[in-house]
């Protein structure tokens, strides 16, 4: 709780690099008179990134994974840690501060007694490059199999969504909002581009029971300036690709770009990620976990984004597992 209070007074917003950097000093801070090895990476944009071990070296056989980057809070009160009788309450203490906690913990009790890693993840919440950088880049990849610890409890989740950011731009010929016969109005062009394409991917990608399947969502809209007596020349929509195939991407690119006959950018990218249930490592982590919380543990696909997309293409197994409280 010391340690999960510590955490969680340090506001390491993910574009908060100070204050992302001041997290990963505080871990290593509190790991390495514990006898866990610890390596601070730069990652290029600034932010630093904590590697901490139960030997010397880069390869582990396992690759825990969490991260200490958090949203930003709604109030400056949320990162006081506060206890609701037995739940601690407060700005990252389910995501993922206190998962952080659990894997320091699994460190400092099996330092020199197995082989484990563990990458603090510094920027998460926006798309988890830090992780991949320092699997692809710094060469901190599992032996035998990944774990990262942010998901829910008494779950093993073995597939997880893609994730892609189109920006589809409209633009036009703006002017005063009193004469809009004379102007190309973008706003109007890109609402009739949009009920288009939801349309058309709706057709195409029917909703099962399951929600199993691409998914694509308008989540931001954007206009130059900001004068309410205005038309805008120039409006953008970005569209948020949740996929369950490699392919998606590709495809759902063309499609908005033929039907809205828009210019259209990829703006952030992660493949989907899965594993094999069956896989005899996966057998085993089932095992322990039923061992320890005395339930049976099930299997789970997950909608969101977690960086067990950094693991893709590690050759290993990729699990994804939680604490209580999430």
């Amino acid at each position: 709780l010391g340690l999960l209070r510590t955490l969680v007074a340090i506001p390491s917003v993910s574009t908060d690099t100070q204050q992302v950097c001041r997290v990963m000093r505080a871990m290593k801070e509190y790991l390495e008179p514990k006898g866990v090895y610890c390596v601070l990476e730069r990652h290029p944009s600034g932010a630093e990134v904590l590697y901490a071990s139960t030997t010397p070296g880069k390869g582990h056989d396992v690759v825990l994974s969490s991260h200490l980057d958090v949203v930003p809070a709604v109030s400056p009160e949320q990162y006081a840690m506060k206890m609701e009788g037995d739940k601690a309450v407060g700005r990252g203490t389910g995501d993922c501060k206190g998962c952080c906690v659990a894997d320091a913990e699994a460190l400092v009790q099996l330092v020199g007694k197995a082989s484990v890693g563990c990458i603090f993840g510094a920027d998460e919440e926006t798309g988890g490059y830090t992780t991949t950088w320092m699997v692809e880049e710094r060469g901190y990849a599992p032996k035998k199999i990944a774990v990262i610890v942010d998901g829910s409890p008494n779950k093993i989740i073995t597939a997880i969504k893609g994730q892609t950011m189109f920006k589809v731009t409209a633009k036009g010929k703006g002017g005063h909002s009193s004469q809009p016969w004379l102007f190309d109005d973008s706003i109007l062009r890109l609402s009739e581009a949009y009920v288009r394409l939801r349309k058309a991917w709706d057709a195409k990608f029917p909703l099962p029971e399951d929600k199993w399947t691409d998914v694509l969502s308008a989540t931001v809209v954007r206009s130059e300036g900001e004068a309410m007596n205005r038309i805008p020349d120039t409006v953008s929509l970005v569209l948020n690709l949740r996929s369950v195939r490699l392919e998606s991407k590709d495809e759902a690119l063309e499609m908005i770009r033929s039907v809205t006959g828009m210019d259209v950018e990829v703006v952030r990218h992660s493949d989907p990620c899965s594993c094999d249930p069956g896989h005899p490592l996966i057998g085993l982590l089932r095992e322990s976990l039923h061992e320890v919380n005395g339930v049976e543990i099930g299997f789970k696909r997950a909608n969101y984004a977690t960086d067990a997309r950094c693991f893709h293409d590690c050759g290993t197994p990729v699990a994804v597992i939680g604490t209580k409280g999430r």
